[in-house]
């Protein structure tokens, strides 16, 4: 990761303190995965497997709900990506 960083210094990186999920914005993500499955209840651990991947897949298509999880982490970002 340092020599990555290094090589891309139009990277700028934020470190977290060492436990501080409520500054994380994935943990957030990972929250509102689980929500979705609260009710679920698959027989095997492929299909938890396909419950989690659809999960994010909803995630990916939703960057207004991505934009809330950093800016309840505190982050102020007023677009993911260009």
């Amino acid at each position: 990761m340092k020599d990555y960083l290094a090589a891309h210094p139009e990277i700028h990186v934020e470190w977290f303190p060492p436990y501080a999920p409520e500054l994380n914005p994935e943990v957030f993500c990972h929250g509102n995965v689980k929500e979705q499955m609260c009710n679920a209840t698959p027989d095997t651990v492929a299909e938890i497997r396909q419950q989690v991947d659809r999960g994010f897949a909803i995630l990916r298509k939703r960057p207004d709900l991505l934009l809330n999880f950093f800016n309840l982490a505190g982050l102020k970002l007023k677009q993911l990506w260009e």
